[in-house]
């Protein structure tokens, strides 16, 4: 399957091999060029975004601004087992993790194989972009390291590692409070990661180790003391929801996790007239519990008692 064949450049080259061939083509004005020029190919008009990857090869010249769309779109779909995409050098290089590797490929590394292939000059396109670009290839491993029924969780603790704050993985993970600190140096010791490691220079092993040792330590914690995790029925899990609590704003003063209070400061006091205005001498009579000779005798109404700062 080749996404946005254009003109044909690839396509051509594709089309000597024989083989069955699928083309995803957005622009109405080349599918008629595109049928008559390679019969053999099923043409769709159709958006890569939306439509079925039913093919065990993806090809394509990808658009450089849609770049990470695409291949969000490649990745979280399970029939195709190895693309070949010639991208936006920079992002060809990162996405193979050279130099560092970015949160998306630290999150599905487990599940597929990511490398950059060779760079391709910009003066072989046209029209002649700006930048280089680059071949990456990303490949489906047969099996991956990390079960796929844990890959919500695993992803979620690589996106709380690489938006948390801290210096280094040991700062990163000590205030997601997973593990004592004793149990974390121990296995970030066993998985060969120094506690001034950046979140970008972590290989895939080591993602998949810390995650995997760290949930089997949750996972035993909780045991003694009653499960905390959250998993499919709505428990808490501290490795994807490690981030602190933001506490509750009203008006100027904070009341932090107090539900009870933060209704005391929205009701309305009792006797009083939420739509008069201050100046109103109706609704300071009422407030301070004074009547008028047709009114019934009642009580000053005391205010509520806010919380001090």
């Amino acid at each position: 399957m080749e996404i946005g064949p254009g003109d044909g450049a690839v396509t051509a080259e594709l089309y000597r091999l024989g083989r069955e061939l699928t083309l995803i083509e957005l622009d109405e004005t080349r599918l008629d060029h595109l049928e008559v020029t390679y019969p053999r190919a099923e043409v769709r008009h159709a958006d890569i975004l939306t439509t079925r990857l039913d093919r065990p090869v993806i090809v394509g010249n990808l658009p450089f601004h849609l770049t990470t769309a695409i291949l969000r779109r490649l990745l979280r779909s399970g029939r195709w087992q190895q693309a070949i995409l010639l991208t936006q050098w920079e992002v060809a290089r990162k996405r193979a993790g050279i130099g560092g590797s970015t949160m998306m490929t630290a999150q599905w590394a487990p599940w597929f194989d990511f490398r950059l292939i060779t760079r391709v000059p910009a003066d072989a396109f046209t029209p002649k972009p700006s930048v280089d670009g680059g071949i990456l290839t990303i490949d489906r491993c047969p099996t991956g390291s990390i079960p796929a029924k844990a890959r919500s969780d695993y992803q979620q603790f690589v996106r709380a590692v690489f938006t948390g704050r801290g210096r280094g993985m040991k700062g990163i993970l000590s205030k997601m409070s997973i593990t004592d600190h004793r149990s974390l140096q121990s296995t970030m010791d066993r998985n060969d990661i120094r506690g001034d490691t950046l979140p970008k220079d972590l290989t895939p092993d080591q993602w998949t180790g810390l995650f995997t040792e760290l949930a089997g330590e949750s996972d035993q914690t909780n045991a003694k003391k009653g499960s905390t995790m959250r998993n499919n029925k709505g428990k808490k899990n501290p490795i994807t929801e490690a981030a602190p609590q933001t506490p509750l704003i009203t008006g100027a003063m904070p009341i932090v996790g107090s539900k009870p209070a933060t209704e005391k400061l929205q009701a309305p006091i009792p006797g009083t007239d939420p739509k008069a205005k201050s100046h109103d001498k109706g609704h300071l009579q009422a407030e301070r519990g004074f009547m008028n000779q047709h009114q019934k005798p009642q009580q000053p109404q005391p205010r509520w008692n806010l919380p001090r700062r």
